[in-house]
């Protein structure tokens, strides 16, 4: 009997040893495989649709300047922007001479260079996020790329009158055989030219015609008028007559007069 017990206690333990191996062993975790790092979207395609786009700062600031800009929009890239500021006598900061003259010695530009920077480097990257700061004009390279934004988040201007409200420039490719080149701009408010401003600057040192005395003195003599006088001339006349063909011309000034009106007409191009 003790034989028969002891046989079924072993055959029962035999049996639960097979069962045991039997079971499946537990499944090895296969360790997790990392991703590889996503790329930053700063070389990203962009496309905006076409139109004028137009934003101005709500109030001057500290200093006495309102910033503003337009973006031109063609085929879905940026066409043309322009950027600049003006304080409440009405003077665009790019033809401001005495604070040219004054950046210029404390940071190494100007607003017409550091500007023009921030311009082609939007159009070259045609997104504002990616837009190289201007070294000496950290704050206007800050504003810039705010106020683009800004601009294309919004909706293209709708033309008032003859023109779409906006800032807008042009100057001239190469300096003329005398090392002047031409610059111009205007600023249309409810479809009419506001603000009309224009000089030449010298290839050598960047000067403004319109206040080298030397340049002034020497035109008065042979020609009875100044570069100052002929491009506020020049200025009022388009502000009166609105279109760049029917400006008058300034007696002793014939050159400036060409120049003012052809780049005028161009600026002004860009507005209808």
């Amino acid at each position: 009997m003790k034989k028969l017990l002891i046989v079924t206690l072993v055959a029962l333990l035999a049996i639960a040893l097979v069962a045991g191996c039997g079971q499946q062993k537990p499944q090895e975790q296969t360790p997790p495989v990392e991703s590889e790092p996503k790329q930053p979207a700063e070389n990203q395609e962009v496309s905006y649709n076409d139109g004028v786009y137009y934003v101005e700062k709500a109030d001057f600031d500290d200093h006495g300047w309102k910033a503003m800009v337009t973006v031109v929009v063609k085929d879905g890239k940026i066409a043309g922007v322009y950027f600049d500021e003006i304080n409440e006598d009405g003077v665009i900061k790019s033809f401001d001479t005495e604070y040219a003259s004054n950046m210029k010695a404390k940071s190494g530009t100007t607003p017409l260079d550091a500007y023009n920077e921030l311009e082609v480097s939007l159009i070259s990257k045609q997104n504002p996020e990616n837009v190289d700061a201007v070294t000496g004009a950290t704050h206007s390279s800050d504003s810039f790329k705010e106020m683009v934004k800004e601009a294309l988040a919004g909706s293209p201007v709708e033309a008032a009158g003859t023109y779409k409200d906006g800032l807008y420039k042009a100057a001239e490719k190469d300096f003329d055989d005398h090392g002047w080149k031409a610059i111009a701009a205007v600023i249309i408010k409810d479809g009419k030219v506001v603000t009309a401003a224009f000089d030449e600057t010298n290839k050598d040192d960047g000067r403004y015609k319109s206040v080298d005395e030397e340049y002034a003195s020497n035109m008065e003599e042979k020609s009875g008028t100044t570069p100052a006088k002929a491009i506020q001339a020049l200025s009022n006349s388009l502000i009166d007559k609105q279109d760049a063909a029917a400006v008058d011309l300034v007696t002793g000034a014939t050159g400036t007069a060409d120049k003012f009106k052809t780049l005028m007409g161009e600026v002004l191009s860009l507005a209808k």
